[in-house]
């Protein structure tokens, strides 16, 4: 696995957020704000421009609990509605690597990513990003590709 530092230009994004969230309910929530921020894209007569992201924020050490955005890229701003409002994509240095295959995987290399900020002396922010690049229901679950960042100071 390639791990590298760079530096992230920001895109704007269409997202909502959703708060003391643990792993088995991280999914419910994620299909349910995807269908709210599809239905309101299409309202709005926009496209997604970029591969959707989960940013994780506020968790515990042992990541039994945590906050999340789910956004969508978009080219041009939209009004904000209740609960989906615009943001924007990780920005700054980073350290990313991308994981290949099944998302239950993803771990080992949140792992491998720590280790590397450790061994280089790298503060992270906190703030880690997972960019899902293609689609589950139409990619092999081996095949599939989630670009990982971890922000750094």
């Amino acid at each position: 696995m390639k791990i590298e530092i760079t530096n992230l230009k920001p895109q704007i994004a269409v997202a909502m957020k959703e708060t003391s969230l643990n792993m088995e309910s991280v999914h419910e929530a994620i299909g349910e704000m995807a269908a709210k921020l599809m239905a309101y894209l299409a309202e709005q007569g926009k496209d997604m421009a970029g591969a959707p992201y989960l940013a994780y924020f506020n968790a515990t050490e042992d990541f039994s609990t945590f906050d999340i955005e789910w956004g969508f890229p978009i080219s041009e701003p939209v009004p904000n509605s209740g609960e989906i409002f615009m943001s924007q994509t990780c920005e700054g240095k980073a350290i990313t690597a991308m994981h290949k295959g099944s998302y239950s995987g993803l771990g080992a290399t949140y792992s491998a990513i720590m280790d590397y900020a450790k061994e280089n002396s790298l503060n992270c922010t906190g703030v880690v990003y997972d960019y899902y690049l293609n689609n589950p229901d139409e990619t092999p679950e081996s095949e599939l590709l989630t670009q990982v960042i971890f922000s750094i100071k």
